[in-house]
């Protein structure tokens, strides 16, 4: 197969799993929402105890499935990203790149650095000083 045939097969496939992956993320916040809101209403319930006696697995064990599912997801996103940076980027014509690239530059990860790992920490101090 030619290389320019293969690479845009990749970059379709790339494309393709990207967007599924962020429908996914997508549902899986409205299962979440409305997990959430069923729990209150479980909670508020005059029939809690019985509700607990006959659906208390499902109650207990649809969360941590939830929390895989996003585990999973999250772990997939972080894959795209790393793989279809060059195809991104190489696509921007080079005046949006440079705006990118200096909108970006200084700016934090998404999410609040303290709730980052200590190692994510020390490896963000060290490719800031590899940087300046």
């Amino acid at each position: 197969m030619p290389q320019d045939k293969q690479a845009g097969q990749t970059q379709v496939a790339w494309a393709l799993l990207s967007e599924a992956t962020a429908s996914a993320r997508l549902e899986v916040h409205r299962i979440r929402h409305l997990m959430d809101r069923s729990m209150k209403l479980v909670d508020k319930s005059d029939a809690k105890d019985h509700i607990y006696q006959v659906a208390g697995d499902i109650i207990l064990a649809a969360p941590r499935r939830l929390e895989a599912l996003e585990t999973d997801l999250d772990r997939l996103s972080y894959a795209l990203s790393v793989l279809g940076v060059d195809h991104l980027r190489e696509r921007l014509p080079m005046a949006d790149r440079a705006l990118v690239d200096e909108a970006t530059h200084r700016s934090k990860p998404f999410g609040s650095p303290s709730l980052r790992s200590p190692a994510a920490r020390v490896a963000a101090r060290f490719l800031s000083r590899q940087d300046g």
